[in-house]
């Protein structure tokens, strides 16, 4: 596939709830529905939802979605599929939150059941208890994180770090040309090599 188009596809993902990204693996379909929400959304209050382990704000990793949605309004409700954002299966369901045409979070339940497994935060809004959002730099991490590295998801060829302590992923989607760390090993983690880099969302698990 042109590298023009996964650009475009990936940066879809991120900054519109209308269409989907696509993995370099061939599998890997759109699954984002193309509806246009039907009336504009009101206003989210940012500062209320802070990033920590295991939730965003009020909304906690095992509630079930129903509660969880009730902990918050404003957005534009959207289906979508976790493989979006490197789950599987493929075609389980991610319940996005947007605002206007701007992805904010997503949900992700536990397979065949209502039971929320993971958050996506992805909007550049919001704010982990140490001051970072999910389109920090690599950058803007380590002046968190002394002693940060990255890994490469096998699957998709993205990079992440992970936060042991407040259980968060951020996520890269990085391809060959942008590549933050240098792998010779399969499943070793990297120093970072590119510091401009940003994130794409954070994993509350």
């Amino acid at each position: 596939m042109p590298k023009l188009l996964l650009t475009l596809l990936f940066g879809i993902l991120i900054f519109g709830c209308n269409t989907a990204t696509e993995k370099k693996n061939p599998e890997f379909k759109p699954v984002l529905t193309i509806e246009k929400p039907t009336k504009k959304a009101v206003d989210f209050d940012f500062d209320k939802f802070k990033i920590s382990k295991g939730r965003l704000s009020d909304i906690e990793i095992g509630m079930n979605i129903k509660e969880a949605e009730s902990k918050f309004n404003g957005l534009v409700k959207k289906d979508g599929l976790s493989g979006n954002f490197g789950f599987g299966p493929y075609d389980s369901p991610a319940y996005l939150y947007c605002s206007g045409d701007e992805l904010m979070f997503a949900l992700i339940p536990r397979l065949n059941t209502d039971t929320l497994m993971f958050i996506i935060a992805a909007g550049k809004q919001f704010k982990t208890t140490n001051g970072l959002s999910p389109n920090s730099t690599i950058g803007e991490l380590i002046e968190k994180y002394n002693d940060l590295t990255v890994q490469q998801d096998l699957l998709n060829g993205w990079e992440y770090f992970h936060d042991k302590v407040n259980e968060l992923d951020f996520v890269f989607m990085t391809d060959e040309k942008t590549k933050i760390g240098e792998y010779t090993e399969l499943e070793v983690p990297s120093k970072p090599k590119r510091l401009e880099i940003k994130a794409d969302w954070i994993i509350i698990r």
